[in-house]
């Protein structure tokens, strides 16, 4: 690959980023087509995003953490760099992890939001690492984006990746697309969408009638959905007769994610034809690298012209890693960042896993242990709790070695000390049961220590079970009373009128956002005081727009939640507590009492 064209691709590819994400960041949010023709207001900088954000503390873990990359490095992202709030899919992926539960269950646990676009706007760091390989650009986005999403989510990004990563030989929009089609699956909304998509455009002709169509099929309450916005951006390819103005401009006009849509498409302009990015895009906001005051803990370079010099000397890397048929030279002269050494030849058995697995990676080396979790995930008292515990040799060497398990008092696994002995890329699994009796208090973390011991030398790893909360139920129309285990924050209230009551206790006295929403009408009592109504017309579980949240006053005694349900369908209900301010941060540390 030509380096100088290459280097190029790679700037033009995140300083699209940045115009497209400055430009469309006034309509993030809007539901309304508005039409856009240039910055409004003209800005002196770029506008600071979590679409370049995520993708600069991506880097900086692969510069610390070595090849292959790996869904359990990235998770980093929640574990160390993001502060004190984040929204949506960002909540629950850092609430995941602080319950010690790791991708990809990680992305699917708790998360109403599993579908969000916030995969799919971090996908160019990996189509500059792997350029017009778009199967291993792809790989990369699935091990990234299942940190915080699942399903649609993750084969959001995957495209988007793939998309990209070819966009470094091929220019035909229409090709790009269909190479992006093959890495989601067939049968799924996000694919049916884009066929859609293409077929109504081929109909119509129309922007604002592809747009109507568009929203009246595939329609959800919350503006963040992949499947509304990367249509969106299929839209905007199809219509712009290779124009990049025309292409952004109507990403942006579109509305719902502006900002996400715009950077998306300035990006893939940017690698198709660097030189097609106008001075009046990217002389107001310079080449000065902007982060979000919530990316923490961070060591980013000053501009994006360094940022991008890291990803072209990382990619050199990546190609001798992969073995990959694009050869990258780096010319006499060009300063090598440094990378940590390969902490794994055998890749292959870091990537083999399934898309719905339910399971965490607690460990990479000098193996890898992964766990998987019941159905439910949350375990159910008094029931029998299947688990599975996979160790995986990604050495170059015979190992040997022995688990013992163990969790709290009151926790009891039918599983005693277990002997192994693995060859280079074989793994064994062991199966366990965790049975539990009604505590009076249930902690939001429980914690499973595998004591491992491999050829004598032994370590732990833990991993966070959690257990369901119970809710008592009152049918008000048969007027009886039963205990309903909820495995989850939210869960389905049957068709009827109902009381739910719970109990739970707080670490202190303090203040707190409850969110509260669903698709049942319901009215809400904390400790007896009426505190919020809701209709179940719309219904975003986000602690930080869309209504669906209130502040209140909890304390260390007993705090007694009522819901009661008007008579309605079988709907579902979502219950959550977060701190205050900015997006808000989940609060683990709620305990439910019986």
């Amino acid at each position: 690959m030509n380096f100088e064209l290459y280097r190029r691709k790679v700037y033009g590819c995140f300083m699209g980023k940045c115009v497209g994400g400055t430009l469309g960041m006034k309509y993030e949010g809007s539901l309304t087509y508005q039409e856009v023709t240039y910055y409004d207001p003209v800005p002196d900088k770029m506008l600071p995003n979590d679409d370049l954000d995520l993708q600069v503390v991506n880097l900086e873990t692969i510069l610390r953490t070595g090849l292959p990359i790996c869904r359990y490095h990235l998770g980093a992202t929640w574990r160390h760099h993001i502060a004190d709030h984040a929204p949506d899919e960002y909540a629950v992926a850092v609430s995941n992890h602080a319950l010690m539960m790791n991708a990809p269950l990680s992305g699917q646990y708790r998360n109403k939001f599993y579908a969000g676009m916030g995969g799919a706007i971090r996908s160019e760091l990996w189509a500059c690492l792997a350029p017009a390989n778009p199967h291993l650009a792809a790989t990369f986005a699935r091990e990234d984006a299942c940190t915080d999403h699942c399903s649609d989510g993750v084969y959001a990004e995957m495209f988007l990746a793939a998309v990209e990563s070819a966009a470094f030989q091929e220019t035909d929009l229409i090709k790009l697309i269909d190479i992006g089609m093959r890495y989601i699956p067939d049968g799924h909304k996000l694919k049916n969408a884009f066929l859609d998509v293409i077929a109504w455009w081929k109909e119509e002709g129309d922007i604002l009638l592809v747009r109507k169509r568009i929203l009246e099929k595939y329609y959800v309450d919350n503006w963040t959905d992949v499947t509304i916005n990367l249509s969106f951006i299929i839209l905007s390819l199809l219509c712009c007769d290779g124009s990049f103005d025309k292409a952004i401009c109507t990403a942006a006009s579109l509305a719902y994610d502006a900002d996400c849509t715009a950077a998306t498409v300035a990006s893939i302009f940017g690698i198709i034809d660097p030189d097609g990015i106008s001075q009046k895009w990217t002389a107001p906001i310079g080449d000065r690298l902007v982060l979000s005051s919530t990316i923490v803990n961070m060591h980013e370079p000053s501009t994006i012209d360094a940022f991008c010099n890291k990803i072209i000397s990382v990619a050199e890397d990546v190609q001798a890693y992969y073995a990959t048929n694009i050869f990258i030279s780096l010319p006499d002269g060009f300063e090598k960042t440094h990378i940590a050494v390969p902490w794994t030849n055998n890749y292959s058995l870091i990537y083999d896993w399934t898309d719905d697995a339910k399971e965490s990676l607690l460990c990479v080396r000098p193996v890898n242990i992964t766990l998987q979790y019941p159905d439910t995930v949350a375990m159910i008292p008094n029931a029998e709790n299947r688990y599975g515990l996979t160790i995986a040799n990604t050495t170059e060497e015979r190992i040997c070695g022995s688990v013992v398990l163990s969790m709290p008092e009151g926790f009891c696994i039918d599983c005693g000390e277990t002997n192994y002995t693995l060859m280079p890329g074989e793994c064994t699994s062991i199966p366990f049961t965790v049975t539990t009796e009604q505590h009076k208090r249930r902690t939001p973390l429980n914690i499973l220590t595998i004591s491992t011991t491999i050829n004598s030398m032994t370590f732990d790893v833990n991993a966070g079970l959690p257990v369901s909360f119970p809710w008592v139920v009152e049918n008000l129309e048969s007027d009886t009373t039963s205990v309903f285990e909820a495995p989850d924050i939210y869960f389905n209230i049957p068709a009827g009128r109902y009381r739910y009551t719970a109990t739970f206790k707080s670490p202190s006295d303090k203040e707190v956002r409850i969110c509260a929403g669903g698709r049942r009408a319901f009215t809400l009592y904390l400790n007896g005081v009426e505190m919020h109504k809701h209709t179940g017309e719309h219904y975003v579980p986000a602690f930080h727009r869309d209504g669906g949240w209130f502040k209140a006053s909890v304390q260390t005694d007993e705090n007694i939640v009522e819901v009661i349900f008007e008579n309605g369908k079988e709907g579902e209900f979502f219950f959550g507590f977060s701190t205050t301010f900015g997006c808000a941060t989940w609060i683990d540390t709620m305990e439910r009492l019986i």
